[in-house]
């Protein structure tokens, strides 16, 4: 009676694994990516004229640069800051539906400065 009692646990045990196996129950071995926690993030949604005036007033420079500063000089144009993110203050400043301006910044929150600065 023992030996069937075993055999019936060791089946059962290698059906799980199997069912286990196929599933998905084991330890995931995807990567999850590079994960960061903000926090204190804070984010201003702003129409471009009260973006351009928020930019003046923290950094003390017009909203006008020359970009992008990546390029060779004979490339360069002038630009209107579109949003920014202040580091001091952990605040983005985007307009509300613009998604590529505000994951950029999103980006800088992140990752911090990456633009060649001047």
């Amino acid at each position: 009676m023992q030996e069937s009692v075993r055999y019936w646990m060791v089946r059962s045990l290698a059906g799980a694994v199997l069912f286990c196996a196929i599933a998905g129950c084991g330890v995931s071995s995807r990567s999850l990516g590079e994960q960061y926690e903000l926090s204190d993030l804070r984010v201003v949604f702003l129409d471009e004229p009260q973006i351009q005036a928020k930019w003046k007033e923290v950094t003390g420079k017009p909203a006008v640069m020359m970009t992008p500063r990546l390029v060779m000089e004979s490339q360069r144009r002038e630009e209107v800051v579109v949003g920014f993110y202040d580091f001091h203050t952990r605040t983005i400043y985007c307009p509300k539906m613009n998604f590529e301006v505000c994951g950029h910044e999103l980006h800088h929150a992140v990752l911090g400065r990456f633009h060649l600065e001047r």
